[in-house]
């Protein structure tokens, strides 16, 4: 039965360990991934409440901290990709 299982794995891709920076530098773009995606909602969200807001103060204020979420995800989806094209 052990023949059997080596003979199917013969011709398998064998898997090697990443270096431990790699590993680290996998888990920080996972990371990141998630904070890009936070931040968009963040922002969709800011601008929803923006929108729908009577007072024009707290509307302005919505749209202004949905600009800036939105500047911050472009910051972080250039950093995502230069880490990505290394």
């Amino acid at each position: 039965m052990i023949h059997l299982f080596k003979f199917l794995t013969l011709n398998k891709p064998k898997l090697r360990e990443f270096d431990p920076t790699t590993v680290q530098r996998i888990k920080e773009g996972v990371y990141l991934v998630k904070v890009i995606s936070e931040t968009e909602v963040a922002a969709r969200k800011c601008a929803f409440y923006g929108s729908i807001a009577t007072d024009q103060e707290i509307a302005d204020f919505f749209k202004e901290q949905a600009e800036k979420l939105q500047k911050a995800k472009n910051i972080l989806q250039e950093y995502y990709e230069s880490m990505t094209k290394e």
